[in-house]
């Protein structure tokens, strides 16, 4: 039962890295006058994978590689359903959103190994 509970609070986590990362780059986006949706996506696309990999109980490669899954059909729904007028057309903002995403998990794949490593060195 603990670890159901501790994986509610890692999706919790995620959820709320998501929100709060998106928010923030748009409203940086808006201030420093530049293309808002890359921006938004690649900053939500690299939260959500790593806090998903940094507050996962077990498994965590796998769960990084699941919120890039889930991330990777949100950001592509929320792209069609939230269209800029600059937008029209444009893939790559997704683009830009998924390649983030997929570096993320590569430095969670990294951060891992390092982290066996030193477990296996002691």
């Amino acid at each position: 039962m603990n670890l159901i509970l501790r994986f509610g609070l890692s999706i919790f986590i995620v959820i709320t890295a998501f929100i709060v990362s998106a928010t923030v780059a748009g409203i940086f986006a808006e201030v420093v006058g530049i293309w808002k949706k890359p921006i938004i996506g690649s900053v939500a696309a690299a939260c959500v994978v790593l806090s998903g990999y940094a507050s996962a109980p077990k498994f965590k490669l796998a769960c990084a590689a699941l919120w890039l899954l889930v991330g990777a059909i949100a950001a592509w729904v929320l792209s069609n359903a939230f269209m800029y007028a600059e937008d029209v057309g444009a893939r790559t903002p997704l683009i830009i959103t998924y390649t983030s995403g997929v570096f993320s998990l590569v430095v969670c794949l990294v951060w891992h190994k390092r982290k066996l490593q030193r477990v296996s060195t002691k």
